[in-house]
Parts: C-alpha cells; structure tokens; sequence
C-alpha cells in the first residue's frame, strides 16, 4: 500500500474513531499521521493526488464533527455552571453552609 493510501485509510479510522466518541484514541492516530505525513515524497507523484484530496475531504468532515462535539460540551459546561450559581443562591437563602 502507498503512503497516500495509508493517508487515506487513516482518515477514515479517525472518523470512525470521532463518531464512536474514543477521544483518547486520538493522539496516537496523530503520532501515526505525522509519521505517515513525513513519508510522503518530494514531489507528489500523479496517483497520490486523488486519495490526498479523499483523505483531507474526510479530515475536513471530521474536524468539524469534532467542533461540533466541543460546541456541545461547552454549552453543557455553561448549563452546568449557571445550575451550580442557581444553587448557590438557594444555599444563601436558606443560609446553608458548604
């Protein structure tokens, strides 16, 4: 298989991996991309520019399923954080001590 086929291939696995919700899985398909990255040669060869262009397709895809995610998780913080102030006024009120 070509580096770019393996770019390709890995692209997949880390949109398979963001839609199962395994974020820890993602620094080590990083550490693979990188090394796979600078395999690459010098100059791209003809065959290698349609599986590159799959891959950053996919990539792009991913990355904003993964900003999607984040959004998410901020706005459920935020919820979090005006519940927890909302209690806090309860426990003023009935002077409860923590």
């Amino acid at each position: 298989m070509s580096v770019w086929a393996d770019l390709e291939a890995l692209a997949a696995e880390e949109a398979q991996i963001v839609a199962d919700e395994r974020f820890d899985d993602l620094p080590a398909l990083y550490a693979r991309r990188q090394a796979l990255l600078a395999a690459l040669p010098r100059p791209l060869p003809g065959e290698a520019l349609e599986p590159l262009r799959r891959a950053l397709s996919t990539q792009r895809a991913t990355a904003s399923a993964l900003a999607a995610r984040r959004d998410a998780i901020g706005a459920e913080l935020g919820r979090l954080h005006r519940g927890r102030n909302g209690v806090r006024g309860y426990a003023r009120a009935y002077d409860v001590r923590h």
